[in-house]
C-alpha cells in the first residue's frame, strides 16, 4: 500500500513537471510583452514583393490599439477589402510579445504576416513584419499598376471571437494529455510490477 502511495506521488510530480514544460512558454509570453524573439523583417525594398501589400489609414482602434480598422487606399499586391480589420497579433484580446500597436489616423504601408486562416477576413500583422508608417520616400516602391480595394460587408471584417485563444491552447493541451496519460500508464505498470 505504501509503494502505491509513493507511485502516485511520483506520478503527480512528473505530471506537474510535464505541464510546466508544456504550458510554461504560454505563461511566459504574458510576462514578456514588448520583448520579441522574431527575426528582423526583410528590408522594405524586398518586403513589397510579398503576397499581400497595401496602403491604408487607421480609422478606428480597439483592444489596446492592437486591432485597427483600416481604410485601404492602394493595393500593391493581393486582394484586400476596404475597410479591413488588421490585428497586431494572433489574438488582439490577449497581448503577446510580438504584437504590433497601431496609431489612429496614421497611414501605413502594410506588409502583414497573413490573412486569418479561419477565413474571417482579418489581416494578421505583428512587429515581425515589414509594415511601416507611410512616408513620401515609400512612393518610390509603388508598383506600376496599383489596384483598388474590393468592397466588403462588415460581417466579413469582424475581429476574432471571444474564444479565439482556445485555438492557441489546443495543441499544448492535447500534447499534455497524451504525455500525462503516458506517464500515468507508465506509473501504473511500475506500481503493479512492484506489488507482484
Amino acid at each position: 500500500m505504501r509503494s502505491m502511495s509513493g507511485a502516485w506521488s511520483r506520478l503527480a510530480a512528473s505530471a506537474a513537471v510535464v505541464l510546466t514544460i508544456l504550458l510554461g512558454p504560454s505563461a511566459a509570453r504574458a510576462d514578456t510583452v514588448g520583448v520579441t524573439d522574431c527575426a528582423p523583417p526583410p528590408p522594405i525594398e524586398k518586403a513589397v514583393f510579398s503576397d499581400l501589400v497595401f496602403v491604408g489609414r487607421v480609422t478606428d482602434l480597439a483592444d489596446g490599439d492592437r486591432l485597427a480598422t483600416v481604410e485601404v487606399t492602394e493595393v500593391w499586391r493581393g486582394d484586400v477589402p476596404s475597410p479591413v480589420m488588421v490585428a497586431g497579433g494572433q489574438d488582439p484580446t490577449n497581448p503577446a510579445e510580438d504584437d504590433r500597436a497601431f496609431e489612429l489616423g496614421v497611414t501605413y504601408l502594410f506588409v502583414p504576416v497573413q490573412f486569418d486562416p479561419s477565413g474571417s477576413g482579418l489581416v494578421i500583422d505583428s512587429v515581425c513584419s515589414s509594415t511601416v508608417p507611410w512616408s513620401d520616400d515609400l512612393a518610390r516602391l509603388r508598383p506600376p499598376e496599383v489596384g483598388q480595394p474590393s468592397s466588403t460587408s462588415p460581417a466579413s471584417t469582424a475581429g476574432p471571437g471571444p474564444l479565439a485563444f482556445l485555438g492557441d491552447l489546443a495543441m499544448p493541451l492535447l500534447t499534455a494529455a497524451i504525455i500525462g496519460g503516458s506517464v500515468l500508464g507508465f506509473a501504473f505498470v511500475i506500481s503493479a510490477r512492484r506489488e507482484v
